[in-house]
């Protein structure tokens, strides 16, 4: 069943393929007639069609590969919020906030060593998505994706030679990946163990085609590094 974690899964990546089975699940949870002794599971309008939720973990990012070497991030904790609309029994809309404040240092490549000291770096993830979720009793297990922008807020650079360089705040597109489960306390509070996948998109350039077969834009980008977050939080339902 999908509301039974198996060992193993816990990888960053497995969140993909985890987020995208339950994502794809047909919503025909009702179609299945209820044998003589199986209660019909509670709808969701019932619980209400707003959910606020909370949480807190920890997130753990790759390095990102530059022409000068390669910029390490530190381990950090993580916290976040989300706003989400019930607009079916198993579908959800979703307004998500994250947040990291961890650290970062370039390894330069031609010296092999660091080439600067560790500067402060705020991570913040704004986003919108879906979320499709599987009732199991008093659990309830989903998957998410969201897309929007990720803003990064760096500190100033310190060099190994004492000179500071000074970095500009910058936005970047990007997106997310989730699956979790939910287990009600009562009907209007849950409790709540996910798994997050998210990464920047790196837009490099767009091209405009036109001509008599019809008109084409193509974007190049990229995705410099992958974070992996894992967190446990509450949700109230209102």
């Amino acid at each position: 069943m999908l509301c039974i974690a198996k060992r193993g899964t816990h990888r960053p990546f497995g969140v993909l393929a985890v987020a995208l089975a339950l994502l794809t699940q047909p919503l025909t949870a009702n179609a299945q007639p209820f044998g003589p002794y199986d209660a019909p599971q509670e709808p969701l309008e019932s619980r209400g069609p707003v959910r606020l939720q909370a949480f807190a973990g920890y997130e753990f990012t790759t390095s990102i590969s530059t022409t000068g070497g390669s910029i390490n991030i530190d381990a950090a904790p993580t916290y976040g919020a989300s706003l989400s609309l019930a607009v079916g029994p198993e579908l959800e809309l979703e307004l998500l906030w994250t947040f990291s404040s961890t650290h970062s240092q370039l390894v330069s490549a031609a010296i092999g060593g660091p080439t600067t000291l560790p500067n402060h770096l705020n991570i913040n993830y704004f986003q919108a998505g879906i979320t499709k979720s599987i009732r199991c009793g008093d659990f309830e297990c989903f998957g998410e994706a969201t897309f929007g922008a990720v803003l990064l807020l760096p500190g100033t650079v310190l060099l190994n030679t004492g000179e500071q360089l000074a970095v500009q705040d910058t936005w970047r597109a990007a997106f997310t990946l989730a699956a979790g489960v939910r287990f009600f306390v009562v009907q209007q509070f849950a409790l709540v163990v996910e798994a997050r996948l998210l990464a920047p998109v790196y837009i490099t350039s767009g091209s405009f085609y036109s001509g008599p077969g019809g008109t084409v834009f193509v974007v190049s980008a990229g995705v410099p590094s992958v974070q992996g977050a894992f967190s446990a939080g509450f949700v109230l339902v209102l």
